[in-house]
């Protein structure tokens, strides 16, 4: 691109290195005016927004110091519709998600911005950009340099994406260097698995006889299993249990569960076999409102959620590193859905949170007549022995959702054939494949080994039983805390010492450090208090009633609930995102006040 190429450039990388940092820094050196970056749904819009924004303390810019000073970082501009033209010419960044360019819209820019308006244009999962819209706008703003990322390294026939790939970075490599979680397959086998037909119980019929007699096809078969209240309460014990051992020895990593359902109503269901077994379980799908879908992503980023189960709504660019086990309940037909839902489980728990080697690998678990192995192989092997990229297909994700008003036809017009009923016999077994056996597979093994070892001790001494032993076992290994033991008393002092925090300690600290005068107003041009903070400015009397409104409003709006409705653990993710706040305002201060580094 520095030396004037004008073919787009294609970078591959796996989800969890470092995509939407990447889309931040590829502009500084090579974009000679303004980028835009275009997201292919809201989902993937937002985080990229989130991540690249400057007045979020938590933002790549800040996480990962790129810059020292605030005053440093590009502009950035969400597009909406009736956006005003000055607004958009302020930016060095201007995100936008695809649907905002269609040429039919009156507010698309295509119909009013010059072609020459950006400089460098950005697509983000590249292998959606062979649609209509993708070529309209790269046709419109011709004179841009194009960037195409994905984060799909999936090689199927298709539409030919145009441009050079100019880097690919393996998710082997990235598994290898602990850069993304190791992965495990496991598969629930039940010892007999028999099926009806047209409601007939009394006559039942095993997988075999199905294919045998011609009966039915395997795509019947996956889908009565997908729906069956029995196999489905098979992937949720094993899931539980997976989930249950990451928990174990009192572990602070809130790991969680992320499900796939075949529709919305078949995602309710699910979520009542988790909520039976005492699990808080939550669904998330297209119909929500805005608000509904942001108010459970904010509870599931505070932890106050077990279980995710999501219809083609999670599938690519939501990442939670606590996402642990990816539990399916649906029969996939392609691999690109497939392997964009394992991708969510992949992303790493940082080292410093990590307490065992099983914190950072994923488990993937599913029924065995869900017939997904195949899947799985052909997923190992692409991301192990693919060559170089040269086709990436358009994958429409609407038409593998599942969340067909139909459900089980296979067209407009086709002939519904009722699903079976499928009832398991006897005691399952479990088939574990791992890909890829890194350190942290090795490790994980060895602790297994230590404490199997502890176990037999302990049976051995005590004349018990393995539960028994396993249940004494883990009794010692618990973190003891005052939380365990008066949690009434925690959960006061907890929320006294965030007031106290806030009121008697930091803001004075900063009114003190940066001589600021409490009783004026004078902070209120501050960029702290713009945007979503600006109505601080007309509430608060003083400088330090500013700082201490902005603290508390910033928490609010992290937790995502009122003060009075918070847990105990939200009080601790509040003292984690306080101090992150607390960095940012000093460094939004100390420019304000035009103070040197040096002199603090």
């Amino acid at each position: 691109m520095r030396n004037k190429k004008r073919t787009h450039a294609i970078v591959v990388l796996p989800t969890g290195v470092g995509k939407t940092g990447l889309m931040g820094l590829l502009p500084f050196h090579i974009c000679e005016g303004r980028a835009l970056i275009i997201t292919p749904q809201l989902t993937i819009k937002d985080t990229v927004v989130d991540s690249l924004d400057p007045e979020n303390p938590e933002s790549f810019w800040y996480k990962r110091k790129i810059f020292n000073k605030v005053h440093e970082t590009p502009t950035l501009v969400e597009f909406e519709r009736g956006i005003k033209r000055e607004i958009l010419d302020a930016a060095n960044i201007v995100v936008l998600n695809i649907h905002k360019l269609q040429a039919r819209l009156n507010s698309s820019p295509l119909n009013y911005l010059p072609k020459d308006y950006f400089d460098m244009i950005i697509i983000d999962e590249a292998h959606h950009s062979t649609a209509n819209t993708w070529v309209e706008t790269i046709n419109h703003f011709n004179k841009a340099k194009v960037v195409k990322l994905t984060g799909t390294p999936i090689r199927t026939d298709g539409v030919e994406l145009a441009g050079e790939l100019v880097y690919k970075y393996k998710l082997s490599q990235a598994m290898a260097k602990g850069y993304v979680k190791s992965l495990r397959n496991i598969e629930y086998i039940p010892e007999q698995l028999f099926l009806t037909i047209d409601k007939d119980e009394t006559k039942q019929y095993t997988v075999e006889e199905l294919l045998a007699l011609g009966l039915r096809d395997e795509d019947w078969i996956r889908r009565s299993v997908a729906y069956s209240k029995e196999c489905s309460e098979s992937v949720v014990k094993e899931s539980l249990k997976l989930l249950e051992n990451k928990r174990r020895d009192g572990s602070k990593v809130p790991h969680k569960i992320i499900a796939v359902a075949c529709s919305i109503d078949h995602a309710e269901q699910i979520k009542r076999l988790y909520v039976e077994k005492g699990y808080s379980a939550e669904v998330i799908h297209s119909r929500q409102t805005p608000e509904e879908r942001s108010e459970i992503k904010q509870d599931i980023e505070n932890h106050r959620v077990d279980v995710i189960i999501h219809v083609a709504m999670l599938g690519e660019g939501y990442d939670h590193p606590y996402l642990s086990v990816a539990a399916i309940f649906r029969p996939f037909r392609s691999e690109l859905p497939y392997e964009q839902f394992i991708g969510r489980v992949l992303r790493v728990i940082p080292d410093k949170e990590a307490e065992k080697a099983d914190d950072n690998i994923a488990d993937v678990v599913s029924h065995h007549n869900l017939q997904l192995s195949e899947l799985w192989e052909k997923y190992k092997i692409e991301l192990q022995e693919s060559e170089v990229i040269k086709h990436l297909q358009d994958e429409n994700l609407l038409d593998d959702s599942g969340e067909s008003s139909k459900g089980t036809s296979s067209g407009a017009g086709a002939d519904i054939i009722p699903l079976g009923l499928a009832k398991e016999r006897g005691t399952g077994t479990l088939i574990t494949d791992t890909y890829l056996n890194t350190e942290l597979i090795k490790k994980q093994k060895e602790e297994e080994r230590k404490q199997k070892e502890n176990i037999d001790k302990l049976k051995e001494l005590l004349h018990i039983d393995y539960e028994q032993a396993l249940a004494i076992y883990n009794q010692t290994r618990t973190k003891d805390t005052a939380a365990f033991k008066r949690p009434d008393l925690y959960f006061a002092n907890r929320k006294k010492n965030l007031d106290d925090q806030i009121r008697e300690i930091l803001v004075p600290q900063l009114i003190t450090k940066f001589h600021i005068n409490q009783s004026e107003k004078n902070l209120a041009d501050c960029r702290l208090f713009n945007g979503k903070y600006l109505w601080i400015k007309s509430k608060a009397t003083n400088n330090g009633a500013m700082l201490a409104m902005y603290f508390n409003a910033y928490l609010r709006g992290e937790i995502g609930k009122k003060r009075e409705e918070w847990k105990v653990s939200d009080f601790d993710i509040a003292f984690e995102k306080l101090a992150i706040a607390e960095e940012f305002v000093e460094k939004i201060l100390m420019e304000y006040l035009h103070l040197d580094d040096e002199e603090y």
